[in-house]
């Protein structure tokens, strides 16, 4: 028997009952976010206290429904497909959805919001408001990277979620306030001697899940800086910087040694031999297995 798919309880506390339509992030691990697509079913729930920001991208169809904004009258809402829900931490009014409703859902922890905020170069004024129905393609596109990074079971890494978690966190303070985002200042590069101790650590991680948090810790700057910082310098992302490592090395293995191609994509880092391959093949256009022999 297949064992039951892990999800999110803080999502499903939230949704009341409602169906896990793809895998969820919750066993990748990801700090302060978690990402789920999933189906709701038509339903009456009652108040909720809940203790994390949450998203909810409305997908496909018209969701109606009416909410309780004080004791006993309700008043309707439609949501509208490719338009974005807030749940701030509170409580959760009562409601009633009269529609089966396809959603993404994105939960993250005040810790990681908070966090995030005070990286800011300018932390934005005022508090933090409710969206209801909100057209926001930023936010739109950096939910659904994550749910495909999920969906996929994380083969880019943690390095690369981070990344995508730490932008949509910044891009939901401004959201949330009815504020431009401001664009980013121009950076300075790493100084080289921080730019080689970062350069080692990739190295010395190479066979594991390395955090943009690690990185950025071995830098001294905060994650949004040292990406600002890192790609001046060499002008890439760390992610990007991180994978290029790795294919250089799996080439390395390849050419010198007798390992197998899944004990090399471990080797190098890499989640699965199917990840391994892709990325090879994208960047040498070729298999690894098809080098291999043709060396």
């Amino acid at each position: 028997m297949d064992s039951p798919l892990q999800q999110s309880a803080e999502i499903s506390a939230l949704l009341g009952e409602s169906i896990l339509t793809a895998p969820s992030s919750v066993p990748l691990g990801w700090d302060g976010v978690t990402l789920e697509r999933r189906t709701s079913l038509p339903k009456e729930l009652s108040e909720l206290a809940i203790h994390q920001h949450f998203l909810l991208l409305w997908d496909t169809d018209v969701a109606v429904g009416e909410t309780e904004r004080k004791s006993g009258t309700f008043v309707p809402y439609k949501k509208l497909p490719d338009t974005i829900t807030t749940c701030p931490p509170g409580i959760r009014s009562r409601y009633r959805s009269t529609t089966q409703n396809k959603m993404v859902v994105c939960a993250i922890t005040p810790g990681f919001l908070d966090e995030v905020e005070r990286e800011l170069d300018k932390r934005p004024p005022g508090p933090l408001h409710q969206l209801y129905g909100a057209e926001d393609p930023t936010l739109r596109n950096l939910i659904l990277l994550l749910a495909k990074e999920a969906e996929a079971g994380g083969p880019c890494g943690k390095v690369y979620a981070e990344s995508l978690s730490t932008a949509l966190a910044a891009r939901l303070l401004f959201a949330g306030r009815s504020l431009e985002q401001p664009k980013s200042t121009t950076a300075s590069s790493l100084p080289r001697r921080i730019l080689r101790r970062v350069f080692d650590r990739m190295d010395a991680g190479l066979d594991s899940d390395l955090t943009l948090k690690h990185l950025a810790a071995e830098s001294g700057y905060s994650r949004t800086h040292f990406c600002r910082m890192f790609r001046v310098a060499t002008g890439k992302t760390p992610h990007r910087y991180l994978l290029e490592l790795r294919l250089k090395r799996a080439e390395s293995l390849l050419t010198s040694g007798s390992l197998s191609l899944i004990d090399i994509a471990f080797a190098c880092g890499f989640s699965s031999h199917a990840h391994f391959s892709t990325a090879f093949r994208s960047r040498y256009g070729v298999s690894p297995s098809a080098y291999r022999r043709d060396l």
